[in-house]
């Protein structure tokens, strides 16, 4: 199959690679392209960047917690419709999660999509050692493609000279564009960047990033770098089933708890009907068989999470009745005790025995792989998951708890075990990629139904 693709990439973490994929992605919408965002890793602030840009739906993309079969399947099914594909990476090029073999890396994904790569450089401070970082980064897997080099953060008409220099002569390779350095910054915060549903002037930001694309980077180029991507063989067969939505699964998905990967909703949306709740407007949760709470960031909010007092008292009513809810990290926290943040402590639904703290460092970073203790409402005993971990809350036992799953790999809630088990409820600190293990899913969508059956 032939599709038109490009990996943006970078040397390392906050070169700039994000503010190149979201404008290189809106100057391309506006354009006339209808072009399909993903993402490598597991993020999910920067997708949701990619879907204003785009007004498309970003799909994650991670050789750790995926295989190549679902790889490419996903970045296949979601493409259709489009006329050209931009995917984001993460953190360095190289940057894998054992720091040895390639496994979770942006480089092992481009080579599973047969993929040309763009890599964003921080010239900063820099010039004729440019070219031998460049250089280093072509040959240490010359299996990877890389076809040009944007680099970001470069200084006046002098030194842009130099360092165009440098690379071409010094490294053969072609320089795609130069950006200057400029006020212009994307918003950070804990856990990565702001997320895009959080700020009022997204739109003129990422209108901003699309000029300064058309500006310094040469669009024409990469599009025809893009085009010039080979086949990508598979053996993938169309889906044609489907499927009975005897189901209605809530999805509490707002600017407090967005971080879900779409995948995950789409796989439970052919078998349910999904009902978005927002946490900080609704005030009930009714006619649901069970109920889905991502992460997110609760401690940002959590003063608004605690004057929402009904809606606390209506999650806990339903965790208490014995409906399945299953929670991730943020949705952790929510259904515990309190959170404390900056010395003031906020009531959340209190249906879970623990209280979380924050800290001002990473209390837990990470890929995970759990072991699973007991049955419970996504996987069966001694099933292996693989997924990751990412939060700043420290989680405060306030009595013995059932614990799903031991860890192997990851931080967990305590070091060893993660997953708290009440009543029906799952809820823990890994995020979970449905597409990593399909019985996951289906051993979701069954539980939900044998305890409909059973109520």
């Amino acid at each position: 199959m032939e599709i038109p693709r490009v990996v943006i990439a970078g040397t390392k973490s906050k070169v700039g690679k994000t503010m190149v994929a979201v404008g290189l992605m809106k100057a391309l919408s506006e354009r006339g392209y209808i072009v399909q965002p993903y993402k490598i890793g597991p993020d999910f602030i920067d997708p949701s960047f990619h879907n204003i840009a785009t007004g498309r739906q970003s799909r994650n993309l991670d050789s750790f917690m995926l295989g190549r079969e679902s790889i490419i399947s996903t970045f296949y099914k979601n493409f259709k419709g489009a006329d050209i594909a931009v995917i984001e990476g993460k953190t360095g090029l190289y940057d894998s999660a054992d720091a040895i073999s390639e496994k979770g890396s942006v480089a092992e994904v481009s080579k599973m999509l047969n993929s040309p790569v763009i890599l964003v450089v921080d010239a900063e401070r820099i010039t004729r050692s440019i070219a031998a970082l460049v250089l280093g980064y072509k040959v240490f897997d010359k299996s990877v493609d890389i076809r040009g080099v944007i680099l970001n953060k470069a200084g006046g008409e002098r030194h842009r000279e130099k360092i165009k220099n440098a690379v071409v002569k010094l490294s053969k390779l072609d320089v795609l564009g130069i950006i200057p350095r400029m006020e212009i910054k994307m918003p950070y915060r804990h856990l990565g960047l702001v997320t895009a549903y959080e700020r009022l002037d997204v739109h003129n930001l990422i209108e901003n990033l699309a000029r300064i694309i058309e500006k310094y980077v040469d669009v024409e180029k990469i599009i025809e770098i893009a085009y010039t991507a080979p086949p990508i063989e598979t053996e993938l067969e169309e889906e044609e089933e489907e499927y009975k939505k005897d189901l209605r699964i809530g999805v509490i998905r707002d600017q407090v708890f967005s971080f879900y990967y779409q995948d995950n909703i789409d796989e439970l949306s052919k078998h349910s009907e999904i009902v978005y709740l927002n946490s900080l407007k609704d005030r009930n949760v009714s006619n649901l068989d069970a109920l889905y709470i991502g992460g997110g960031f609760p401690e940002v909010f959590s003063e608004e999470l605690e004057k929402n007092r009904r809606f606390r008292e209506k999650i806990y009513e339903f965790c208490s009745s014995g409906m399945p809810v299953y929670a991730e990290c943020g949705g952790l926290m929510f259904l515990g005790e309190s959170i404390e943040v900056g010395g003031s402590e906020y009531e959340m639904v209190g249906f879970l025995p623990l209280k979380t703290v924050m800290h001002e460092k990473f209390w837990a970073q990470g890929y995970c792989i759990y072991k699973a203790l007991r049955d419970s409402l996504v996987a069966k005993r001694n099933q292996i998951l693989v997924g990751h971990e990412f939060h700043y809350s420290e989680p405060k036992l306030l009595r013995k708890v059932n614990f799903a799953f031991a860890v192997e790999r990851g931080r967990g809630i305590d070091g060893q075990y993660d997953g708290i088990v009440l009543e029906n409820t799952l809820a823990s600190y890994l995020h979970l990629h449905f597409l990593s293990n399909k019985k996951i899913v289906v051993r979701f969508l069954n539980q939900i139904k044998k305890i409909k059956e059973e109520s």
